[in-house]
């Protein structure tokens, strides 16, 4: 989680490798900024896939980048219709209710069904950030990838399970493919502007299991947001 609370506060040390800005600037390049990045308070998605073992497709996430808070909309696979407002950096529910009905924070139930959204949202968010998650990178080197020349670049994301090489486009600095630690490839594309000339990578394809691809079906970047969104069931 710590590198979660990294990429949305913007801190450092998501990325253990030898330092070097180089590769890091061109994929800022490619999501249009870092300064649009920073100039985004709030940020929208709704995710299917990603070997989901808990939660349905089609969850929602609305994040407050600088507060850490979190409104999630979605059912579990148990059918259950949860509403749960969150702080990431704090780890903490704020409101929760089961299909209508509100539950007090710290109950077994809620407990168990936060920890089930939390992991999704973690797995959701490592993928759909990527871009923005590594702000250290040793040297690049370079790869003919289905006829295109591609940069590539070795990864680790501090306190994620996700790990392995990155490929990208050395012009426009959009991420290509991604081959985590486990050797499951993916083809990443679907550079969406979602506001504000900020674009994110929307679709991850994998080569070896439909399950494990992710696609985000809805993304949308505010500047704006009404407070009631975090504190209102």
């Amino acid at each position: 989680m710590a590198a979660i609370i990294g990429l949305l506060a913007l801190t450092a040390g998501q990325v253990k490798a030898q330092a070097s800005q180089e590769p890091v600037s061109i994929l800022w390049k490619g999501i249009g900024g870092k300064t649009r990045w920073d100039n985004t308070n709030y940020i929208l998605f709704a995710a299917s896939g990603n070997e989901s073992k808990y939660v349905q497709n089609g969850r929602k996430f609305l994040i407050n980048k600088r507060s850490g808070q979190v409104r999630f909309e979605g059912r579990l696979n148990d059918g259950d219709n949860i509403i749960a407002i969150f702080n990431f950096k704090t780890q903490k529910v704020i409101k929760f209710s089961s299909n209508g009905v509100e539950s007090k924070s710290g109950s077994a139930e809620v407990d168990d069904a936060f920890s089930k959204i939390n992991e999704q949202f973690k797995k959701d968010a490592s993928f759909i950030f990527l871009p923005t998650l590594i702000d250290r990178a040793g040297k690049a080197n370079s790869k003919i990838v289905n006829a295109e020349k591609l940069q590539y670049i070795s990864f680790q994301l501090r306190d994620s399970n996700l790990a392995g090489d990155l490929y990208f486009n050395p012009e426009t600095g959009y991420i290509k493919q991604l081959v985590d630690q486990d050797g499951n490839e993916f083809y990443v594309n679907g550079y969406k502007d979602i506001g504000g000339g900020l674009f994110l990578p929307t679709t991850f394809k994998s080569l070896g299991s439909q399950e494990k691809s992710t696609s985000f079906t809805t993304v949308a970047a505010f500047t704006e947001m009404e407070d009631s969104k975090f504190s209102t069931l």
